[in-house]
């Protein structure tokens, strides 16, 4: 366990200076700066849940003690994907998954509840941002996400997706990073007829 929190402290000590010099300027405050990138395809540990957000705080530990204790090289920050949203499912059937990107996996398998497996993502296109704060207010971030892509001509694809640069246990809430995604896709508009 101990080579895996290390691989996973040097990503996001790493990770963390690159976001930091990205928004000196904004002097602490969340960006509203939003742009469209494509992923990178990878691997994942993941380990699906159902129940409240608030159970991250044991389903985290206990997939990234599975992947030390298989000796699996972690190869990005934890991630998080959400399949349903608090606004409108009850808390106990929130459905999500905690993914740590890793370099050599063991077989790939369909995600189930409390264990883990392993998935390939492939490419995807997603509109992102940083949102610099607790936790608790990451969602005013996903609505600024969905107002741009819906002022900008994109459609929704696919989960939202959180990338935890931080280690909470270590940073205040209000310095705590989230690389936040939104899957999209450009609408296609008509041209017109000749």
């Amino acid at each position: 366990m101990r080579n895996a929190k290390i691989a996973i402290l040097i990503l996001l000590l790493a990770a963390f200076s690159m976001v930091a010099s990205v928004y000196a300027e904004d002097k602490g405050q969340p960006a509203t700066k939003i742009l469209i990138k494509k992923t990178e395809p990878r691997t994942v540990a993941v380990m699906k849940h159902k129940g409240p957000f608030t159970d991250i705080s044991t389903v985290m530990p206990k997939l990234i003690g599975e992947v030390d204790r298989g000796g699996y090289a972690v190869a990005g920050p934890v991630m998080c994907m959400f399949f349903n949203s608090p606004e409108n499912t009850a808390q106990a059937d929130l459905l999500w998954e905690v993914m740590i990107p890793v370099a050599y996996p063991g077989p790939l398998g369909q995600a189930q509840l409390d264990r883990m497996t392993f998935q390939y993502s492939d490419v995807a296109t997603v509109a992102y941002t940083y949102h610099i704060g607790p936790y608790e207010k990451i969602n005013d971030t996903y609505k600024l996400l969905f107002d741009w892509a819906r002022r900008n001509q994109y459609k929704t694809e696919g989960n939202p997706v959180d990338i935890y640069w931080s280690d909470q246990a270590k940073t205040p809430k209000e310095k705590l990073v989230t690389e936040v995604w939104l899957p999209v896709e450009e609408k296609k508009v008509p041209g017109i007829a000749r």
